[in-house]
């Protein structure tokens, strides 16, 4: 949608303006950075991160399976830093690294500061102003008031597509035939657990599935993510919520709520009741930010296809790729996930990230372009890293060359494959 600009003046100018700071946005920035572009970096939140972050989650996953790697580059180095660190752990033989949030936190606002990356926290995204094809402006709010801030090109790392819906772009959201979307989740984080006395995850599991519970939570979503080797807290991704649209408002509110009663349940009528090791357990708090599997999917010059995961298909044009297995939590009910492992990567072609009718729009993360099936699949973090560093990697080309569609795409691919980022030396 064009915004009205009358009197609303211009506060920021940028060769690369990236709307969202999770970890397509924040790949996407330091790539774009490191090539030597001037970036801005917009957040809603009071802290980068994303779902890692806001969300509580305190993981990045999908970097391999069995052994079989599927995303490098930064987002490798970016875990091995971590790890070097002793800020984080590994888990899965090496799928994902779990660290806690506040770790996390301080690591991402380290990396924006050694790149000159400007960041606006407390900052919405309200509109943009279209003109020829491209966005001239986006339209922001925060507490100094209503501004516009104008870039040569933008990246939408929102994970909602919000900057390309704004500009007119098409899009799909939920499956076919009712457009209802994947479950959503409201991370909470519990402390004070004897760790030495907790069981492990199946057994838990197991206890769960032993009687009927008036709850609808889907033993098959149980996922306890562990902040750190020496903290008695566990993020639980447990909740489940049903039937909500997370570009609604009403929705939203919705799911907050019905997460913090299941939470509470959960608490009080299982873990400390039934789970050794929980008996004087707390909720020690609840994510900022809820955990949205799926909205909308901006079309692209190509949709990813359920069959394109399955099969693992490879492209000529592909910029990243996933190894995350189709990963369904559906809206029939608990007890319904669509779940299939892939052993090879697949490719995401580049035309996955371009959106149709807008020339200097990139989409990093969550909302590429692919079907529903699909999506499940490449929205995980760590391929949504790799993603977003593609996406900063082509960003001067795009500039230079006026249009993310006259990119040379193999000239990409090798500066990918050879991009060094300073910070990891």
């Amino acid at each position: 949608m064009d915004f009205c600009v009358k009197d609303v003046p211009v506060s920021h100018e940028y060769d690369v303006l990236v709307a969202g700071s999770g970890m397509g946005g924040i790949s996407a920035a330091v790539a774009a950075a490191e090539d030597g572009l001037k970036v801005g970096m917009i957040e809603y939140f009071g802290e980068p991160g994303g779902i890692p972050v806001n969300g509580r989650l305190g993981s990045i996953s999908g970097y391999s399976r069995k052994g079989v790697v599927a995303v490098g580059g930064f987002a490798r180095q970016f875990a091995d830093e971590l790890l070097r660190r002793g800020k984080a752990f590994e888990q899965g033989g090496g799928s994902n690294i779990n660290m806690t949030p506040p770790a996390l936190t301080a690591f991402l606002l380290e990396l924006i500061d050694f790149y000159r990356i400007d960041l606006h926290l407390y900052t919405q995204l309200i509109g943009s102003v279209v003109a020829d094809g491209k966005i001239a402006h986006a339209a922001v709010a925060g507490k100094s008031g209503i501004s516009m801030m104008k870039a040569k090109l933008f990246v939408d790392a929102t994970g909602d597509g919000d900057l390309a819906v704004m500009s007119g772009c098409p899009y799909e959201k939920g499956r076919k035939p009712d457009g209802k979307v994947q479950s959503s989740t409201l991370v909470f984080v519990i402390g004070g657990i004897d760790l030495a006395r907790m069981p492990d995850y199946m057994e838990v599991r197991r206890i769960w599935q032993s009687r009927p519970r008036p709850v609808p939570i889907d033993h098959s979503v149980f996922q306890f993510v562990p902040h750190g080797a020496g903290t008695n807290e566990i993020a639980v991704n447990m909740t489940h919520i049903l039937n909500c649209d997370c570009t609604k408002t009403e929705d939203l509110t919705r799911i907050r709520k019905e997460g913090v009663r299941q939470a509470e349940y959960l608490l009080n009528e299982f873990f400390r009741k039934e789970i050794p090791g929980y008996e004087h357990a707390w909720i020690s708090h609840y994510a900022p930010q809820i955990g949205c599997r799926e909205t909308r999917r901006i079309l692209g010059d190509y949709v990813l296809t359920e069959d394109d995961v399955i099969s693992s298909r490879r492209f000529e044009d592909e910029i990243a790729c996933g190894i995350w297995g189709i990963d369904v939590h559906t809206p029939d009910g608990v007890h319904t996930r669509i779940a299939r492992y892939i052993e090879k990567p697949y490719g995401i072609p580049y035309r996955c990230v371009t959106p149709r009718n807008i020339g200097n729009l990139y989409i990093a993360g969550r909302p590429i372009s692919a079907d529903h099936i699909a999506h499940s699949s490449s929205r995980i973090n760590g391929t949504c890293m790799a993603i977003g560093e593609a996406v900063g990697c082509a960003s001067a080309g795009a500039i230079q060359n006026g249009s993310t569609r006259k990119v040379d795409v193999r000239q990409l691919q090798e500066k990918i494959r050879r991009m060094k980022y300073r910070f990891f030396s």
